[in-house]
C-alpha cells in the first residue's frame, strides 16, 4: 500500500520513563503508553479508534509479534517489556472465518467440484489456511467455544470421517491437532461418532507422518481415558455436552444433534460413550487379520510399539507409550473383560523389551515420564497376577504350566506303582493326556506339606494361594531355564528330610520378597521415581533370587526351621543390591547374588542384628522418640505463631501464575505490606506503605482477613512489585487462596525463614497439622533427636536399664500414701 508508513525500529524509553508500547495495525505503527492496569477491551477500543479501523472494536484484539494472545493477566509483563503489539481479528472472528471457510469447502466438495480453490464467500479463506488458523488457536479459550457454537465441530468431524476424497498431508495434521484441542475442553464431545473413531484408527495404522500420528494418538488416547457416560441427567435443562457422555437436550428432554453420516449414531448411548471398552471394540470390529494372521488388536498395537523404537520424534515415542500406559490403566479401572486379553498382546509383542531399549536414552526427557508410569502399570499387572487363584481344572494355561513343572522335575517318576494305583483316584488330579499328579510328587519340591495328601485335586488350588497365578508363572520360568533343575531336585532328596529345601516354597516366598520390595500392592496408586530396569524382567529376577536362595540354604547347612532366618538373607541383600537399580547391570546384579560370599553376607546380617536389637529400636525408646516428636511440633508451633503476633514486613506481590485471579492488586506506589496476627488468633490484619515505620499496632492495619476464609496457601505464584525480572516467578512468593481460587493476598518474603514462619504458622492456625517447609520438619527433627539423647543420658548415665515394654500397675485405691526416697 503507498500510504503505509515505513517501519520505525522500536523505541528505546529511559531509565523511569512512563513504558511504551508499539502497536501495529495492517503495517501502519502507533506508539502508546498503555496503563498495565486497565482492561484490556478498553485499550483494544482505544487503539481502534486511533487506528480508524472499519472494524467493530469488538471484533478486534491485541496479540504480540509470537501470535500470544493479549490477557489481563500478561498485560502487565508486556507492557514492562516494551512488546511491539498487533491489533488484529478477535478469536471469536478468527473462528467464524474458520467456520465460514469449512461450510465453503464442504458445499463446494458436496457438489462433486473438488477443483475449485476459490471460496464461496467472501468472509472465507483457503481450506488449508483455514485448518492451520484452526490448530493454532484452538487452545484458547474464546475461539474454541465460538468455533463450537458456529458448528465447526460437525464439520470437522464430517471431513475427518471420510476415507476417499479427504483430509491429507498437512491438512489432516492441522484438522487432527484441531480435534485433539477440542477436546480439552469439556463441550464437542457429542460429534464424535463410530465412524470418525474409526477413521482415527485407521490413520493411526497407515500413516507414517510423525505430524499426523502425533494427534492421532494423543485423540485415542483421550478416548480411552473418558470416563463412561453418567445418565443422570435432568430433564427440562439444556446439557452441553461433556467427556462423560452428556448430550445436548431441549426442554422437552430430547436430543437435538444429528449425526450427517450414521443415524444409528444418534443413539446417546452409542455415540457418547467412551473408555477402554468402546475403543478397544472398534479396534476388534473395523480392522482384519494381516498377512502374518495377526486380529485387529495384535496389529494395531504391534504398529504401535514398533514406534517406540523405529522413529527419533521423541514427542511420537511418548505418545504411543502413553496410549499403551492408558489402555492398561482405563481397562483395569474399568474391570473391562478384554483387559487379561490386551496384557497377553503386549506380552506377546515383547512390550517390555522395548521399554527396556528406552531406558538409557530416555533419562530427563518427555519420554521418562511415560516409562516410569509403565513401571507403574507393570506393577498392577503384577498384582493383578499374583492376586488371581490357580485354578487348573478351569484354566487352561496353568493346568499347561502345571504340566509342564511336574514334567520337567520328573515328579511322579520314582513313586511306587502299588501307591498310584490305590491312591490315585482319590488324591491325585488327571490332566487330559491321562498322567495323575498328586501330593506324593509335589511333596518333593515343597509344594505340598504333611497333612495334605487327602485333599485330591484341591491341593493344587492351595499351593499357590499367597502368591497365585504370578507365583505358578515365576516357578516354571525357573523351571524351564535352570538347567539343573531336575538335579536340584535329585540333590535334595539325597538330603536327611530335615535339611531339604522346599523349592516350592522358597519359591514362593521369593516372589513375595520382591514384590514388597517393589511395593507391588501400592503400584496403582504411585508411580515409582527411577527406572527400574528389574523390575521389568521379574521373572528373570526371581530365577536369580530364587537361586541365590538355594546356595544360601546349601552353604548354611540349614534345616526346615531355618527357613525364616535364610528368608531374611535374602531380604536384606535384595535390599542391598537393588538399592542403586538406575546404575547397575544385569552383570553387576549377578555377581551379587551369586559371587557374594556366605561369610559376607551373615556378618553384614549379624551387623544389621545388632542395630536393629539395639537401644534406639526398643519399644519404650521409640515411643519416648515420638513422644518428643509431638512436643517439638508444639514448639515449633509457638514460635511460628509468635512471630505472626509481632508483625513482619513483606513485599506486595504480582500474581503471574496462569489461572489465578487476585482480589486485592499490588500497588506500584505502595510496594511494601505489613501483616500482623490479632492477639486472639483469628484475624490477620495488613496494610500497604511506601516506605518502612516502626510496626504498627493491629489496630492502625486497616485491612482484615479472617483465617477461616483461608482456604489453602499456594507457593511461588508471582514476583514483587518493581522487580528487575518482572517475568520471573520468585520461589519467596506465596499467596492466600479464598473460595473459588481467588487469592486474598499476595506476599513475596523478605528471606526463606520468614516464608516457612508465616505459611507454617497459618497452616497451623488452620488446624491443617505439620509443617510445610522442609527446614521446618528438620528442626523438629533436630529438637527431637537432642531431646531424646538428653533423656537417654540421664538414663544410661545411672546404668538403668530400658526395659523392652513399659507396663502399668493397678491405680492406688485412695491417696493416703506418700513416695519413699
Amino acid at each position: 500500500m503507498s500510504d503505509q508508513q515505513p517501519l520505525s525500529p522500536t523505541p528505546v524509553t529511559r531509565r523511569g520513563a512512563i513504558p511504551t508500547n508499539m502497536v501495529t495495525y495492517k503495517g501502519r505503527r502507533i506508539p502508546a503508553r498503555i496503563d498495565p492496569e486497565a482492561r484490556v477491551a478498553y485499550i483494544v477500543e482505544i487503539m481502534s479508534t486511533s487506528f480508524s479501523t472499519r472494524e467493530h472494536h469488538i471484533t478486534l484484539c491485541l496479540r504480540d509479534e509470537a501470535d500470544h494472545l493479549v490477557t489481563q493477566n500478561n498485560l502487565p509483563s508486556k507492557v514492562y517489556n516494551h512488546d511491539v503489539l498487533k491489533l488484529v481479528p478477535s478469536p471469536a472472528t478468527e473462528a467464524l472465518v474458520v467456520v465460514t471457510s469449512l461450510k465453503s469447502a464442504i458445499h463446494r466438495t458436496s457438489l462433486g467440484d473438488s477443483t475449485i480453490n476459490l471460496p464461496t464467500s467472501a468472509d472465507a479463506i483457503p481450506l488449508k489456511l483455514a485448518l492451520f488458523n484452526l490448530q493454532k488457536y484452538i487452545k484458547e479459550e474464546e475461539f474454541a467455544v465460538e468455533f463450537m457454537l458456529k458448528g465447526g465441530m460437525k464439520i470437522l468431524v464430517r471431513f475427518l470421517e471420510r476415507s476417499e476424497g479427504g483430509l491429507t498431508g498437512n491438512s489432516l495434521a492441522y484438522a487432527l491437532q484441531g480435534i485433539r484441542g477440542i477436546l480439552e475442553f469439556e463441550s464437542g464431545w457429542g460429534d464424535l461418532s463410530d465412524n470418525f473413531i474409526d477413521r482415527i484408527l485407521q490413520v493411526l495404522i497407515t500413516a507414517s507422518q510423525p505430524n499426523i500420528l502425533r494427534p492421532a494418538t494423543a485423540i485415542i488416547r483421550k478416548l480411552v481415558i473418558s470416563s463412561p457416560q453418567l445418565k443422570d441427567n435432568k430433564p427440562g435443562l439444556k446439557m452441553p455436552v461433556t467427556p462423560y457422555g452428556q448430550i445436548k437436550k431441549d426442554r422437552k428432554g430430547k436430543g437435538k444433534d444429528k449425526d450427517f453420516n450414521d443415524k444409528d449414531n444418534r443413539d446417546p448411548d452409542k455415540v457418547n460413550q467412551y473408555g477402554f471398552d468402546r475403543v478397544y471394540g472398534r479396534i476388534k470390529g473395523i480392522i482384519g487379520e494381516d498377512d502374518d494372521g495377526h486380529n485387529g488388536v495384535e496389529l494395531l498395537f504391534k504398529i504401535v510399539v514398533r514406534r517406540l523404537e523405529g522413529t527419533g520424534d521423541l514427542e511420537l515415542v511418548a505418545q504411543s507409550l502413553g496410549l499403551i500406559n492408558s489402555c492398561l490403566r482405563s481397562g483395569h479401572q474399568e474391570n473391562s473383560k478384554q483387559y487379561p486379553e490386551l496384557v497377553n498382546v503386549l506380552e506377546h509383542l515383547s512390550i517390555r523389551r522395548y521399554i527396556s531399549r528406552l531406558m538409557p536414552t530416555c533419562a530427563n526427557n518427555i519420554v521418562e515420564t511415560q516409562i516410569l508410569n509403565f513401571q507403574a502399570r507393570y506393577g498392577v499387572i503384577l498384582q493383578h497376577r499374583r492376586l488371581r487363584p490357580v485354578r487348573p481344572g478351569s484354566n487352561t494355561q496353568q493346568e499347561k504350566l502345571l504340566r509342564e513343572v511336574w514334567d520337567l522335575g520328573r515328579l511322579g517318576t520314582d513313586i511306587d506303582e502299588n501307591t498310584t494305583s490305590n491312591s490315585g483316584h482319590a488324591h491325585s488330579h488327571t490332566s487330559r493326556n491321562g498322567a495323575a499328579r498328586n501330593a506324593i510328587g509335589w511333596k518333593r519340591i515343597g509344594l505340598c506339606e504333611d497333612g495334605e495328601e487327602d485333599a485330591g485335586f484341591l491341593m493344587e488350588m492351595e499351593m499357590f494361594r499367597d502368591v497365585g497365578e504370578l507365583g505358578l508363572e515365576c516357578l516354571h520360568h525357573f523351571a524351564s531355564h535352570e538347567e539343573s533343575f531336575i538335579n536340584l531336585i535329585m540333590e535334595q532328596q539325597a538330603r536327611p528330610a530335615e535339611r531339604r529345601c522346599p523349592i516350592g516354597k522358597a519359591s514362593a516366598e521369593c516372589v513375595k520378597i520382591l514384590c514388597e520390595h517393589y511395593k507391588i500392592s501400592q503400584a496403582g496408586h504411585h508411580a515409582p521415581s527411577n527406572f527400574q530396569l528389574f523390575l521389568l524382567n521379574f521373572t528373570k529376577l526371581h530365577q536369580l533370587v530364587l537361586r541365590f536362595f538355594l546356595r544360601m540354604w546349601s552353604e548354611s547347612a540349614s534345616q526346615i526351621p531355618d527357613f525364616p532366618k535364610v528368608s531374611f538373607l535374602v531380604r536384606s541383600q535384595i535390599r542391598l543390591s537393588l538399592s542403586d537399580e538406575g546404575n547397575k547391570t544385569w552383570l553387576n546384579l549377578e555377581q551379587d547374588f551369586l559371587a557374594t560370599e556366605y561369610r559376607t553376607i551373615r556378618d553384614r546380617q549379624m551387623d544389621l542384628l545388632e542395630k536393629e536389637d539395639g537401644m534406639m529400636s526398643r519399644p519404650a525408646v521409640r515411643e519416648l522418640r515420638d513422644k518428643l516428636g509431638r512436643e517439638g511440633y508444639e514448639v515449633l508451633s509457638e514460635q511460628r505463631i509468635g512471630c505472626m503476633l509481632q508483625g513482619g514486613w513483606f513485599n506486595s506481590a504480582m500474581v503471574i501464575t496462569p489461572g489465578l485471579s487476585s482480589a486485592m492488586r499490588a500497588n506500584a506506589q505502595k510496594p511494601l505490606r505489613f501483616l500482623r496476627l490479632s492477639p486472639n488468633r483469628r484475624v490477620l490484619a495488613w496494610d500497604e506503605f511506601a516506605r518502612r515505620v516502626d510496626n504498627p499496632p493491629f489496630e492502625h492495619l486497616r485491612e482484615r482477613i479472617e483465617i477461616s476464609t483461608i482456604t489453602s496457601i499456594r507457593s511461588s505464584t508471582g514476583c514483587a512489585v518493581n522487580s528487575r525480572s518482572p517475568n520471573l516467578v520468585s520461589k519467596l512468593s506465596f499467596s492466600l487462596i479464598g473460595e473459588n481460587e481467588t487469592s486474598l493476598l499476595d506476599l513475596d518474603a523478605i528471606h526463606a525463614a520468614q516464608l516457612a514462619e508465616w505459611t507454617d504458622g497459618i497452616r497451623v492456625l488452620r488446624g491443617e497439622g505439620g509443617m510445610g517447609s522442609k527446614d521446618s520438619a528438620d528442626y523438629i527433627h533436630i529438637l527431637a533427636e537432642l531431646a531424646l539423647k538428653v533423656r537417654l543420658l540421664d538414663i544410661t548415665g545411672d546404668g538403668v536399664e530400658i526395659p523392652d515394654k513399659v507396663t502399668f500397675g493397678n491405680a492406688p485405691k485412695s491417696l493416703d500414701f506418700v513416695f519413699a526416697k
